[in-house]
């Protein structure tokens, strides 16, 4: 036996038994992960397969709606280009409207400015959301061969919310699993544990019980990519529109790919 292996086969159980990190340690490695993250995948390009029910009062399906789009990164923000709806590829008037409407991002996020304003924004939801929430019964086990630390997820009483983001993130409890290598969330699952209601009810409601589950995927060069999105509520809008639903978006066909600018010197031709 080497000397490797030996020294291998110690520091495996003493990761294992190492204290679980601090939660609030914790949010702010997630936090700095989904900006490695981002970053990470702007040399990915993924099909996203989207489908979703309106479901009837006993749960069946009143309306089904499929979407299929192709999804890139400009500058850390991700970009979504529709191809396919309900499992038709869009007419040539929308397939140009659709194409102006990317076109028009990319150069919009194209600009540093614009892109870093935009990552601003869903830089600062994130810490919000991981403020309002208490991560607690830490413990840590092994997820295909990493390891890996789960926490459940409960409303912080101490965080006073101010609008309705703030009061949907305070009403969440689930489970939170966190690689703990790079401090990136793999798995998420939450539901809502009360009614929220906009407008004292009057102009919308999402009942208690909607849920949502969000995996991520380790791709070979480090890169994490969210492979699926699953979720179901039920939610009035309005005094008379009632909806309940459920969702799946799924990537696939994921590929790795760079751009290099090469630049070609040909010897002057000589003129006679």
């Amino acid at each position: 036996m080497t000397a490797v292996t030996i020294t291998a086969l110690f520091l495996v159980p003493l990761a294992q038994n190492a204290p679980i990190p601090d939660a609030n340690q914790m949010k702010q490695r997630v936090l700095k992960s989904l900006r490695r993250s981002e970053e990470a995948l702007e040399n990915y390009s993924c099909i996203v397969r989207q489908q979703s029910d309106e479901l009837d009062s006993d749960g069946s399906i009143k309306k089904h709606r499929s979407v299929v789009k192709e999804q890139f990164f400009v500058n850390r923000i991700q970009i979504e280009h529709t191809l396919e709806r309900d499992g038709r590829p869009l007419g040539e008037s929308e397939a140009r409207k659709e194409q102006e409407r990317v076109d028009k991002e990319v150069k919009k996020y194209s600009d540093p400015k614009e892109a870093e304003k935009a990552v601003a924004r869903d830089e600062k939801q994130a810490d919000m959301f991981l403020r309002a929430l208490q991560l607690k019964n830490g413990r840590r086990e092994l997820a295909n061969g990493r390891s890996t630390l789960f926490y459940d997820l409960f409303g912080d009483p101490k965080f006073r919310p101010r609008n309705l983001e703030e009061r949907f993130a305070q009403a969440l409890t689930g489970r939170i699993a966190i690689d703990e290598e790079s401090g990136t969330p793999i798995e998420l699952r939450f539901e809502t544990t009360r009614d929220l209601k906009i407008g004292a009810g009057i102009l919308a409601n999402l009942h208690k019980g909607f849920w949502l589950h969000i995996v991520q995927q380790r791709e070979p060069d480090g890169a994490w990519i969210t492979k699926e999105v699953q979720g179901s509520g039920d939610a009035r809008a309005a005094l008379f529109i009632r909806a309940r639903s459920r969702f799946t978006e799924e990537l696939d066909k994921c590929h790795l790919f760079t751009v290099k600018t090469q630049e070609t010197v040909g010897v002057p031709s000589v003129k006679p």
